[in-house]
């Protein structure tokens, strides 16, 4: 009985520790998102690893680490005032959070829809993979 009681607690202390992981993930997207729609580029560049790589799906390299991220990020927000990311659909397992974006760029314009799959290692988004779907 004992031996039985362990086990439980044990698979109740797993179950705990990976819905606590798909929640911080999901945290530190969301984060993410809020610092993309305030258009702040230090609260939006601190939920990413330094060493992040951002693809177009599948394996496509089109951003690689913080600094770059600043670059292409900071000119986004700075020329897109009206720049606006809600999220329609929200998946997460593990370190994964999967979204669907729609994404506004200037008012008056339709918004685009994108899927996006971060993942999240060590607190920290360490890749993004972009799947634009075709208008």
């Amino acid at each position: 009985m004992k031996k039985l009681l362990i086990l439980v607690f044990a698979a109740i202390s797993l179950t705990t520790y990976t819905v606590q992981a798909q929640n911080d993930a999901g945290i530190l997207v969301q984060k993410q998102i809020n610092a993309y729609n305030a258009k702040d580029i230090d609260a939006f560049a601190a939920t990413f690893s330094d060493d992040v790589i951002f693809y177009n799906f599948p394996e496509e390299v089109f951003l690689k680490g913080k600094k770059q991220l600043r670059e292409i990020f900071g000119d986004l927000f700075r020329k897109s005032p009206d720049l606006y990311c809600e999220i329609e659909n929200k998946i997460a397992t593990g370190n994964t959070v999967i979204l669907q974006e729609n994404v506004r760029f200037q008012k008056g314009q339709a918004f685009l829809e994108f899927i996006v799959m971060y993942k999240v290692e060590n607190d920290k988004i360490k890749e993004v993979y972009f799947l634009k779907r075709p208008q």
